[in-house]
C-alpha cells in the first residue's frame, strides 16, 4: 500500500512540476489527427490520445506521467457511450492539467487483424519548456558494491555516496537528476543485471527512465582506517584517520548506447581534524567523482570576456576562489579515428590561464593571464577551461613542504 501511495504521489508531483515550469510560457494549441489501436474501444482511444500527446510534446517522463493519468481515467470509466461527451472531455482536460484541450472521434471500427481502431482529431497544448526542463537528464543508478572487508556497512556506504553524488550533480545546475524515480519494473530489471551486463541492457534502463545519461558505478573499497604515528622526539602518539575509496564508474549515453565517459578513482583522503570524518569522507569522494562527470559532459565554458576578466558558466561548490584553470580554444577541425571513421572530438589549443577571483551559485569570475587578447573576436563556445595540472602539482609540493617544515620544527 505504501509503495502504491508513493508511486501515485510521485506521478502527481511530476505532472505538477511539468506544468508549473511552463506557467509563464505562451501556450500554443496544435491539432493532430491520429489513429489508436487496441483490443477494445477503451484501449484504442487511450492509444490515440497517447499518440497525439507524444507527437506534439514528445515522450518524456513528464508526458508519460500525464498519459498514465489519462489512461487510468479512461480505464476507470464505465461504458463506452460517453467517451465523446462534453462532460467526459472536460474530465480528461482536468486530469491532464489542460494538456488535452479537446478531441473529436472521427471513426471507429475493426481492422483486418481484428483489432479496434479509433481515429480522433485532438487539440493538444504545446508548451515551451523552461530552461530547467531542457537540462540533460541523468539517472544515478543504485551503486553496486563488492567490498571484501570494511569498518563501514557496505550497503550504507553505497547509499550515502549515491545520495551525496546526486546532491552534487543537482547543485551544478547542469542536469535534471533522476534518483528516486525508479518504479517496481525498473528495480526488478536493475536487480537482474549483473556487473558484466552489456551496455545495451543498461541503456534500456535509461530509456525506461527517459534519461539522456545513466551513471553505473561499483564501489570496490570504502573504509576509514586509523593508524598511529609517534613523534621522534617524544612519546606522544597521535591517531590519524584516512578515508580510502576505490570506485569504478561509467556514464552511458542512452541514445547512442555508447560509453560517454569511464573512470576508476582510487583516493586516500586525510580526515585529520574532522569532527565528522564520515560526512567529510563522503562529501570529498562525491566531489571528486562529480567533478569528473561534469567536466566530461559539460566542459566549463567562458561565457563572456571583458578586458582581462572572464566570466565562467559554472559556480557552486566545485569552484574555489584562488583555483587556477587552463584556458583552451576549440578549433572547428575534427579529429577522426582513421580505422573506424568515428569522430573523436575537436582539436584544442591552450591559450592561457585563469585564476578564480569571485564566484556565486551560478557563475564565477576569473582573471586571465594570456599572451593573446582573448576578448578580440570572442564568441560563445570558443573557449573553455580545465583545472590546471600544474596547480595540482604545486598543491602537492606545498603540502610536502609544510610537512617537512613541521618535522624540522619538532626536531
Amino acid at each position: 500500500m505504501m509503495y502504491k501511495f508513493i508511486k501515485i504521489l510521485f506521478t502527481n508531483i511530476f505532472i505538477l512540476l511539468f506544468f508549473t515550469s511552463i506557467v509563464n510560457s505562451k501556450i500554443i494549441y496544435v491539432e493532430k489527427q491520429v489513429t489508436g489501436i487496441g483490443e477494445n474501444y477503451k484501449m484504442a482511444l487511450r492509444d490515440a490520445i497517447k499518440e497525439a500527446i507524444s507527437q506534439v510534446n514528445g515522450l518524456t517522463q513528464e508526458t508519460s506521467s500525464i498519459i498514465k493519468t489519462i489512461e487510468k481515467t479512461i480505464t476507470d470509466n464505465e461504458g463506452n457511450d460517453n467517451f465523446s461527451s462534453t462532460d467526459f472531455q472536460e474530465n480528461i482536460k482536468e486530469k491532464s492539467k489542460g494538456s488535452v484541450k479537446s478531441y473529436e472521434i472521427l471513426r471507429q471500427g475493426k481492422n483486418l487483424d481484428g483489432f479496434i481502431e479509433v481515429e480522433i482529431k485532438a487539440i493538444i497544448a504545446k508548451f515551451a519548456l523552461s530552461k530547467d526542463a531542457k537540462r540533460k537528464r541523468i539517472a544515478v543508478l543504485p551503486l553496486r558494491q563488492t567490498i571484501d572487508s570494511s569498518s563501514i556497512d557496505p550497503i550504507k556506504a553505497s547509499r550515502m555516496l549515491n545520495q551525496s553524488l546526486t546532491n552534487y550533480l543537482v547543485q551544478t545546475r547542469k542536469f535534471t537528476v533522476l534518483d528516486r524515480d525508479f518504479d517496481e519494473e525498473v528495480f526488478s530489471e536493475l536487480d537482474s543485471l549483473s556487473d558484466s551486463a552489456n551496455i545495451e541492457d543498461q541503456a534500456k534502463i535509461g530509456q525506461k527512465l527517459f534519461a539522456d545519461y545513466i551513471l553505473v558505478g561499483r564501489l570496490e573499497a570504502f573504509d576509514i582506517q586509523e593508524t598511529e604515528k609517534k613523534y621522534l622526539t617524544s612519546d606522544v602518539i597521535k591517531k590519524v584517520k584516512t578515508g580510502i575509496i576505490d570506485f569504478n564508474y561509467r556514464i552511458i549515453d542512452v541514445a547512442t548506447k555508447q560509453i560517454k565517459y569511464a573512470s576508476k578513482i582510487r583516493e586516500e583522503i586525510n580526515l585529520k581534524k574532522q569532527s565528522q570524518p564520515m560526512a567529510f569522507f563522503i562529501e570529498q569522494s562525491s566531489l571528486k567523482i562529480g567533478q569528473e562527470i561534469l567536466y566530461a559532459i559539460y566542459p566549463i565554458l567562458i561565457e563572456k570576456i571583458k578586458g582581462d576578466i572572464a566570466y565562467l558558466g559554472q559556480g557552486g561548490m566545485q569552484i574555489e576562489i584562488g583555483d587556477i584553470y587552463d584556458i583552451y580554444e576549440m578549433s572547428d577541425e575534427v579529429i577522426k579515428d582513421s580505422r573506424t571513421g568515428e569522430k573523436l572530438g575537436k582539436m584544442e589549443f591552450k591559450v592561457g590561464e585563469a585564476e578564480i577571483i569571485d564566484k556565486n551559485a551560478k557563475f564565477s569570475i576569473a582573471k586571465i593571464d594570456s599572451n593573446d587578447d582573448l576578448s578580440e573576436n570572442f564568441k560563445p563556445v570558443k573557449y573553455y577551461v580545465k583545472p590546471s595540472k600544474e596547480q595540482k602539482k604545486e598543491k602537492k609540493t606545498s603540502k610536502k613542504k609544510k610537512k617537512k617544515k613541521k618535522i624540522d620544527e619538532v626536531f
